[in-house]
């Protein structure tokens, strides 16, 4: 479907799927509106917007939402099923219209509501959980950084394998999240609307330090050179041609998903080598950007610099730089006094 023309916009945003997309049902778009007043992702809401868009503007145009029944839900996932979408696929789809319904029925507005057909539905569908990929490891993850080209694309590469960001935690950065002379990092607006602070190492400050010096005045760290921001698409070709090149995958167009490496796949890793390495499980979810509030609780409660020492003894180096010794990276200069100068340099 045509993106900017088939739906009316009803929350906008600089980028495609931040966007959230009108109903004709006004109770669907108080639902949306009440999701993103609560924190919940733009991303989570785009596909939100849209799932319910393409149910109740295309499939069911003459049923209201106070008028599905569990059968129309059936028909639905047999409709989708022709399209022959993965199975997760088609549960996030009815996952979609669930939430809706467990919003609607807790509003006494809507008492026309009075039941979860999506849920009934949802409780059928299994929910395949694969395996780690095999491509999923810190060696060929580090192999493929190394193989970037542009060094935007690479920085942020060096982040998401660094720190477990998301792709568009990443890419959202802005010159006053760095704290490059302390070694942390601020991540703003994640998944349930949380805010972090990340500890990263000297590499990682070396990588944001050079970053800086080629950046202009945007407003955000990540901008390509027509001045918007780096879009994911970007960063997700990039990361693909990467793997080509440094022979983790054996070509463009890699279909099996084992096979595949693509930028999610940095989070899985650094969640393993947090958790395997022995790092405390509420620490690495904090990192994560996941943490509910009695993890962040929890982590609020410990000085930073302990978290960062903690970290420090568990992340694995990607070996960016030049190195003098054949043994780890030595840097040719203080990463700290470098982003003062460049710093002082912009002022």
């Amino acid at each position: 479907m045509p993106r900017e023309k088939k739906h009316e916009v009803l929350l906008d945003a600089d980028v495609w799927d931040h966007k959230v997309f009108k109903n004709k049902h006004e109770c669907i778009n108080d639902w949306l509106r009440s999701k993103d007043s609560t924190g919940a992702s733009r991303r989570t809401l785009n596909a939100y917007s849209r799932t319910a868009a393409k149910f109740f503007h295309e499939h069911f145009p003459d049923t209201h939402p106070s008028d599905v029944v569990v059968g129309d839900i059936e028909q639905y996932v047999l409709i989708i099923d022709k399209r022959d979408v993965a199975d997760n696929t088609k549960r996030r789809y009815v996952e979609s219209l669930s939430s809706f319904y467990d919003w609607a029925m807790k509003r006494p507005r809507f008492d026309d509501i009075t039941g979860n057909p999506a849920g009934v539905v949802l409780e059928e569908l299994g929910r395949v959980r694969r395996e780690r990929p095999d491509t999923a490891t810190w060696d060929k993850g580090r192999k493929i950084v190394q193989n970037i080209s542009d060094p935007r694309d690479k920085t942020a590469a060096v982040l998401m394998a660094k720190t477990g960001a998301r792709t568009d935690e990443v890419l959202s950065l802005k010159e006053e999240d760095l704290m490059l002379d302390d070694g942390f990092i601020r991540f703003r607006d994640r998944k349930g609307g949380t805010t972090t602070v990340n500890p990263i190492d000297d590499e990682t400050v070396q990588a944001m330090t050079r970053l800086m010096a080629i950046s202009d005045d945007s407003e955000y760290m990540f901008t390509s050179i027509r001045g918007g921001r780096i879009d994911r698409e970007r960063i997700r070709r990039s990361v693909r041609r990467a793997a080509v090149q440094a022979g983790v995958m054996e070509e463009v167009n890699e279909k099996r998903w084992h096979h595949k490496f693509v930028p999610h796949y940095y989070r899985t890793i650094f969640t393993s080598l947090m958790r395997n390495n022995g790092m405390p499980d509420h620490y690495t979810r904090y990192l994560r950007g996941d943490g509910d509030q009695e993890v962040m609780d929890l982590y609020t409660k410990i000085p930073r610099d302990e978290v960062r020492e903690e970290y420090l003894e568990h992340i694995k180096p990607l070996n960016l730089y030049a190195r003098t010794d054949g043994g780890e990276n030595q840097q040719s200069e203080s990463t700290e006094s470098t982003a003062r100068q460049i710093k002082l340099d912009k002022l």
